[in-house]
């Protein structure tokens, strides 16, 4: 039997009877809320729980991406971020002087069938996702309630939640000893940065070698006015500064922070107006709805799995803020989870295949953490002569490399037969504009894409696949989808009949092309699990069911031996 360690006398309480829930999950922002948000568009079962009251309301992540917003979008929750978003057009870099160093693109279309890149206000992003959660008849949202307790046992996580309550004078809830106990199948943490949760399961991160203040400024428009540059880095040695927009109705300026300067006195008012200054931006212009000094740092959790308990988000890795794939990376962490709880829970996958994702995971954001890193390098040089050395650089031509985005290397993915990855393996799959029944529009908007995805551009797959493949991929929630040209060889627009998919732009033509496949099986997180020409589909979908599937649960639940957290009563 598990051993309970507590921080309160048992009898005081109050059980959430004797339901163990699908799914706890451990914070309300962007990361929660979009695991909330596709647990319930799985209809699945959980509790999300944020110890405060209500969103906290202010832009506080600024970038998203294309795979983002197909994220949004499939959740029905992308309208408001679009409404608002800012289409990145392009990123420069000047000096102190102010000459441009470096102008750069910054806005392509994206694989995903949206913009490349966006700048928004996270208070509507998360907003809209919180939205589709309380639509939900699946999953209960529990503001003003935190995690103080955890213990696992062989089949259930049970967790103990404490009630909070703001008090005047302090910036954070405050507990108030009114505690509730909840049990679930699984928990994850995504309870940010200084994680309560990875402090109790004593989860230490790797350090890599980032630690800076930064002053951030955002702000409200109350007029038009005009910048140097839309979005950007002031390369200036003596104060490194960051201009974003935030939407279409906010400002973001950030200030970098030198070691020998006191945090405290930048976060006057007047402190703010004085470095706002040079821009030529003025109480008329703008009204600050935020101003505060933050620690940019790079840190990863050793283990982003302990027993039954997953850490997401801020909770498992930190990033410097340079490329803007914080929240994305953490958004992409609870869809990465979703679909293999998903599968776990539906008795259609072992339990082994959790292990797959700090696997996948990890590697993905240590290389967005390290794209990060060497981004800011250039930009926020604060040694005087080597800024001098850099500027003289550009102005001979140097331009910087332009790294490769990174993609999935390890876990779930097709192999050729010495372990290399076969393209587009790993890769994000395609969204392109298609036409059924007389519709036009995404893929997804017109077809089922919440599990995994067999798409053909030749014949339907279920035809090379036979009947007993086909079954098995379906009882792993596949659909099976061929999409045809609008027009081409013997075939034209009055062949189209309503059940067709139809390639109207030419985009899935041109994809599986440049591939050099004719069939692709992608996630449900939107990646390529393999692609193939149909006579090789087969052997693709055996390796796919072997990798997801063949390890059936067994019945009776392995044994483990119950882990219980160290109980603990604050943030680190």
């Amino acid at each position: 039997m598990p051993t309970y360690l507590r921080s309160q006398d048992d009898d005081s309480v109050k059980a959430d009877g004797d339901k163990i829930h699908d799914l706890l999950i451990i914070g309300g922002g962007s990361v929660g809320l979009t695991l909330g948000a596709t647990w319930a568009m799985l209809g699945r079962d959980a509790v999300v729980f944020d110890r405060q009251p209500e969103l906290y309301g202010l832009p506080r992540v600024g970038h998203i991406d294309h795979e983002i917003m197909r994220m949004l979008q499939q959740l029905g929750a992308e309208g408001p971020t679009v409404e608002d978003a800012y289409a990145t057009k392009s990123y420069t870099w000047i000096n102190a002087e102010g000459e441009t160093l470096l102008e750069f693109p910054w806005g392509e279309d994206g694989i995903s069938g949206w913009h490349s890149d966006y700048m928004q206000n996270s208070a509507i992003l998360e907003r809209s996702l919180l939205d589709r959660l309380l639509e939900s008849e699946t999953v209960e949202h529990m503001p003003s309630w935190e995690v103080v307790d955890l213990v696992q046992h062989d089949d259930h996580v049970e967790l103990t939640a404490e009630r909070t309550r703001m008090v005047p004078g302090e910036p954070r809830p405050v507990l108030t000893g009114e505690h509730r106990r909840f049990r679930g199948r699984y928990v994850v943490a995504c309870d940010g940065a200084n994680s309560r949760t990875r402090h109790m399961l004593g989860v230490d991160r790797d350090d890599l070698g980032f630690n800076e203040k930064w002053l951030v400024i955002d702000a409200r428009i109350k007029r038009p006015f005009s910048l140097a540059f839309d979005s950007g880095q002031v390369c200036d040695p003596r104060r490194p500064t960051t201009v974003l927009p935030l939407g279409k109705d906010h400002r973001r300026w950030e200030w970098h922070l030198r070691p020998d300067e006191n945090p405290e006195d930048f976060l006057q008012p007047d402190k703010g107006w004085e470095l706002l200054a040079p821009f030529d931006v003025t109480e008329d212009d703008v009204e600050p709805v935020r101003q505060l000094v933050y620690t940019f740092e790079a840190r990863i959790a050793r283990r982003w799995r302990s027993g039954r308990v997953f850490l997401a988000g801020d909770a498992a890795h930190t990033m410097p803020p340079f490329m803007g794939q914080g929240m994305c990376s953490g958004m992409r962490d609870a869809r990465n989870l979703a679909w293999k709880l998903d599968l776990v829970l539906s008795g259609a996958a072992d339990e082994t295949l959790l292990d797959t994702y700090q696997a996948e995971r990890d590697p993905h954001v240590r290389d967005w953490t390290v794209i990060s890193l060497e981004s800011g390098k250039i930009p926020c040089i604060i040694d005087r002569e080597e800024a001098r050395k850099r500027d003289e650089m550009f102005r001979a031509g140097f331009r910087p490399p332009m790294p490769d985005f990174p993609q999935l290397i390890h876990g779930i993915l097709h192999r050729a037969a010495d372990g290399s990855l076969v393209a587009p393996a790993g890769e994000l799959g395609l969204q392109g504009r298609v036409q059924v029944a007389g519709r036009t529009d995404l893929f997804d908007r017109l077809l089922p894409t919440t599990g995994f995805t067999v798409v053909s551009i030749t014949d339907d797959p279920r035809t090379a696949l036979g009947p007993q493949r086909t079954a098995a991929l379906e009882r792993l929630g596949c659909h099976f989808y061929t999409v045809r040209p609008s027009a081409s060889g013997t075939s034209s627009p009055t062949d189209i009949v309503d059940t067709d998919i139809v390639d109207v732009d030419g985009t899935y033509a041109d994809y599986f092309r440049t591939r050099g496949v004719e069939v692709v099986i992608n996630r449900p997180d939107f990646y390529v699990f393999g692609g193939s020409d149909m006579s090789g589909l087969t052997a693709l979908a055996d390796d796919f069911l072997d990798q997801t599937a063949a390890a059936q649960p067994s019945g009776a639940s392995r044994h483990r031996e119950p882990v219980t957290a160290t109980p603990s009563r604050g943030h680190a």
